[in-house]
């Protein structure tokens, strides 16, 4: 049993050595990280025979730089292969191939992998046995348990990095929004897409929408009253040329262009009327935005940018106020 498992740890690492040919040349993608100094250092030592100086070395390449899959595949060859040690080899596969699924090495690591599992499992069955050489029901069943909760204890950390990459990706993408949406606040971008994303921030820091609605329906009626202005104009001139045209007639274009004047009046005067309800000077309040005060004062939230330039000695560009802040409300 003693002479079989000697030979095993012999010729399987050598097998797999010389299937493997560990960094036999670089692979797209992974000339950077094999170009540093200290896995170049390490390397030497793996060609020149020093295993124990290469495997540090390559453990302190993983130290300072995690990501280096590189150094991650040679360090679980050297654990497998020399140091015996299966467990070690098995974890350094597993995180290898979390790292770089689609290398060129990414087929021989899962051979390789399953090598070390069984390695490792007949190395705990080894150790079962008794001082006779009989090992226990017990204790091997204690074993298997073991193995069972390392592989669940290894799957574990495989989702968690799984995690961990998904949300540091969701991050960066939220980052670069955000340092986008700044940089349209603070400044000069105006083009469409850039002030769609401003509405959408508006949604979020503005509710009540409701100033907002009456505004535009001024707007729409006063659109509607110079329509029916020159509609009537229109008529009436026509009347002036066509000698044909009832008196009714014309004397119905004019009544219609009178309305239309006196509606214009009325919505240019309710217009004024809502300029002159704007303070000179506004006190910031509780839960005040920029946002928030140009709607309330002006009936849209793009005027934050003019009380903003009015404001300039006290408001920073990228709009923030602060309760109790006297800002000035331009007309």
């Amino acid at each position: 049993m003693k002479t079989t498992m000697n030979s095993a740890r012999i010729i399987v690492p050598l097998a797999l050595t010389l299937l493997s040919a560990c960094d036999s040349g670089p692979s797209g993608g992974f000339e950077a990280e094999r170009a540093s100094r200290l896995y170049q250092t390490a390397m030497a030592d793996y060609t020149a025979g020093r295993l124990d100086a290469a495997a540090k070395g390559f453990e302190k390449v993983i130290r300072e730089d995690p990501g280096n899959s590189s150094a991650r595949f040679q360090l679980a060859c050297l654990q497998q292969d020399s140091q015996y040690d299966y467990l070690g080899a098995y974890c350094s596969y597993r995180e290898f191939l979390l790292i770089a699924p689609e290398s060129d090495k990414a087929k021989l690591a899962k051979v390789r992998l399953s090598i070390c599992e069984k390695l490792l499992a007949d190395e705990m069955a080894k150790k079962a046995n008794d001082s006779r050489g009989v090992a226990s029901a017990d204790e091997v069943e204690r074993l298997s348990a073991e193995v069972a909760r390392l592989k669940e204890e290894i799957a574990k950390r495989d989702a968690a990095a799984k995690e961990a990459d998904e949300r540091q990706r969701r991050l960066a993408g939220e980052n670069a929004r955000l340092r986008k949406l700044m940089a349209s606040i603070s400044g000069e971008r105006e083009d469409p897409k850039t002030q769609a994303e401003i509405g959408s921030v508006k949604d979020l820091l503005d509710d009540d929408e409701s100033d907002n609605s009456a505004a535009a329906a001024a707007a729409a009626a006063l659109d509607e009253a110079k329509a029916l202005n020159a509609l009537a104009e229109a008529e009436e001139a026509d009347s002036g040329s066509q000698s044909s045209l009832l008196p009714r007639q014309a004397a119905d274009a004019r009544e219609r262009k009178k309305a239309a004047e006196l509606a214009e009046k009325r919505m240019k005067a309710a217009v004024q009327a809502q300029k002159d309800a704007i303070p000179d000077v506004y006190v910031v309040q509780e839960g005040d935005t920029l946002y928030k005060i140009a709607m309330r004062f002006y009936g849209h939230t793009s005027a934050w940018k003019k009380i903003r330039d009015v404001n300039k000695a006290t408001i920073s560009t990228d709009g923030r106020v602060r309760v109790g802040m006297r800002i000035v409300l331009p007309k």
